[in-house]
């Protein structure tokens, strides 16, 4: 009985050597055919998780291999560029590698959009030329020399950088009064001049001068005609200011 025993165990151990022979010749035959790029992909993700069991054959202490950022950002590689890379990763799980991927993904638009401090730099012939517009021309302001780069076929930056980079006068006026203070200083000694039409239940049209003071908010003058003419309009603003 142990024979026949015997005898089937070393038919089975037997057929197991000839398929796992007959697997190897398989896969050696398989080489010739597959394209040089898949075959150095294969050698490299198996080269790779075969020096990470070196690692862990060197470190007695640490029961599973701990996968280095190289080692990681390769398989992240393979996985986006060689189609059967879940078949040749024997050391992880395939979900692992996409775990990475995402972490990687996550990691790359964080870069991306971190926050920039100030505004871009100019090239310097973009400053150069600023400079050159600012100084051949001194009554120009920023928005007239954005609007000269553009139409020079430049892409300007925007106004305060501009600004930034033109030439100062050496002796600055001081800023001259606006136009509403102005009227507000003088509103006591200001007249204001009105020239428009009327149109009556007839329909026919009339045209009036008013000459309103600005200080007191009277009407200074009024005067309505059908036919105005250079000489009716001289005759009324005499009649506004009668003493000169």
């Amino acid at each position: 009985m142990n024979t026949v025993f015997d005898l089937f165990r070393n038919l089975r151990n037997a057929l197991g050597f000839i398929g796992e022979l007959l697997g190897y010749v398989v896969r050696f035959v398989s080489v010739f055919f597959q394209r040089r790029a898949s075959l150095a992909a294969r050698l490299l993700a198996a080269e790779s998780q075969v020096g990470m069991c070196k690692r862990r054959t060197q470190r007695k202490g640490s029961p599973r291999p701990k996968f280095t950022a190289g080692f990681r950002f390769l398989w992240v590689v393979l996985s986006k560029l060689w189609a059967p890379w879940q078949a040749a990763a024997q050391l992880m799980q395939p979900a692992t590698v996409k775990a990475w991927h995402t972490r990687a993904f996550r990691f790359y638009w964080r870069w991306r959009s971190r926050r920039r401090v100030g505004r871009p730099l100019i090239s310097q012939e973009m400053r150069e030329l600023i400079r050159k517009l600012s100084r051949e021309n001194p009554l120009w302001g920023a928005e007239v020399i954005r609007l000269t780069l553009q139409n020079l076929h430049y892409k300007p930056p925007c106004e305060d950088t501009i600004r930034k980079y033109m030439v100062k006068p050496r002796n600055p006026r001081g800023k001259s009064t606006t136009w509403l203070p102005f009227l507000r200083n003088h509103l006591a000694v200001s007249w204001a001049i009105d020239f428009f039409t009327v149109t009556t239940i007839r329909f026919a049209t009339l045209y009036v001068c008013l000459v309103l003071h600005h200080g007191r908010r009277k009407v200074v003058h009024l005067a309505i005609t059908a036919n105005p003419s250079m000489r009716w309009v001289i005759q009324q603003l005499r009649e506004a200011m009668p003493y000169g």
